[in-house]
């Protein structure tokens, strides 16, 4: 009798293997997959890249593959639990807090923002018309692409050190002097009539986010979108138990890049997350009942082909429809994600590279590829 009984559990056991099996072998030979994989390994024929991340959402589903390793020679593969430096990519977080102020009554995007401000700005207008909190979200607002401007000047002419100059002039920054150079920014048009990209606009958002909510920004961040999302490792501050997950970054040449600082608030540049957060970030971007996800999306400057909504640039292709798109680039490394609505699918790929332009090519490569694949 206890022979059978054996006989019988073992059975079901052997059973259940070969299903966790099956199931495991029918992802691995899914065509997302295989697309992911096929590009991935086209883009590490390359021998300037050390490892990549690739995350796809597909009508329901997650697919997160990693591949190289974060550091030439240690043999250490990305994993789920690798946190990266997502640069501008936090820029659309800010947008989504802000969507999130507006459903909730907070703040008009009509707003004058020295509305939100404790000190006086009379600087910020331009023949008496006003910066608007849509101008902020737009890039629209004319203020200066960095603050401290001596960034903006190191950024229009890189040299190799950039990233270490930058660095720099960062460590010794602060909330505090940020404002004080705000007060010296002078306006070269009506805001809202010229787009120029800006990190500072976004950092004055963060600001005011804060103004209204009486918290910091990481703690909005948390309360408004981690904690909802269950998103486990993202935000503006890396806790010292996660330090040793954070991936090293690197420039040309192979060399270690430093790790950004985050003396402003973090919502220009200063976010790390990993790939699955990133993923159910990109679920709720995909949720047309959510109020705050679909009203983030909704155009709020045009200029002839050029649209914008909070923060997301928006784009129309014939056979994907129109779709919304962000790159960013910390000191060492890239991103870029992808929001397709009416293909129910997102695309994030990240590099601990930074190459520039090159490094946002292969980016976009990888990213066509799995996207002509899918079609």
């Amino acid at each position: 009798m206890k022979t059978h009984i054996l006989i019988f559990f073992l059975s079901i056991f052997l059973v259940s293997c070969k299903n966790t099996e099956d199931k495991r072998q029918g992802a691995k030979n899914s065509t997302i997959e295989l697309s992911m994989d096929s590009n991935a390994n086209l883009l590490l024929l390359d021998s300037t890249i050390n490892a990549l991340s690739i995350g796809v959402y597909k009508d329901g589903k997650t697919y997160i593959n990693h591949y190289g390793e974060l550091d030439k020679g240690k043999g250490n593969k990305p994993t789920d639990e690798t946190i990266y430096e997502i640069g501008s990519v936090s820029k659309i977080f800010a947008g989504t807090l802000v969507a999130q102020a507006v459903v909730e009554g907070k703040l008009n995007l009509e707003d004058d923002i020295r509305k939100y401000l404790k000190e006086d700005f009379p600087n910020l207008e331009y023949q008496e018309k006003s910066i608007r909190i849509k101008h902020l979200i737009t890039h629209t607002s004319r203020l200066p692409k960095f603050l401290p401007k001596t960034i903006t000047e190191i950024v229009e002419n890189p040299t190799d050190s950039l990233v270490f100059k930058i660095y720099e002039i960062e460590k010794n920054y602060s909330k505090e002097k940020f404002l004080t150079d705000l007060h010296t920014v002078v306006l070269d048009t009506i805001p809202g009539t010229k787009d120029g990209y800006s990190s500072a606009d976004t950092e004055l958002v963060a600001h005011i986010l804060e103004n209204i909510y009486n918290k910091s920004y990481n703690e909005l961040l948390q309360e408004k979108i981690a904690i909802k999302l269950r998103l486990k490792n993202t935000g503006t501050v890396l806790p010292k138990s996660h330090q040793h997950n954070l991936a090293n970054g690197y420039i040309k040449n192979n060399t270690l890049a430093p790790s950004m600082i985050n003396t402003l608030w973090g919502a220009g540049g200063g976010m790390i997350t990993t790939m699955p957060d990133l993923m159910k970030y990109v679920e709720f971007q995909l949720n047309k009942e959510n109020e705050v996800a679909t009203k983030s999306h909704q155009v709020v400057f045009q200029n002839g082909d050029f649209r914008i909504g909070y923060y997301w640039p928006i784009r129309f292709d014939e056979s994907y429809g129109t779709y919304y798109s962000h790159h960013g680039g910390a000191f060492g490394i890239q991103n870029y994600l992808f929001i397709f609505p009416e293909k129910d699918m997102g695309i994030s790929v990240i590099l601990n590279q930074n190459l520039n332009s090159k490094t946002y090519n292969k980016l976009i490569k990888v990213a066509v590829g799995i996207m002509e694949d899918l079609k």
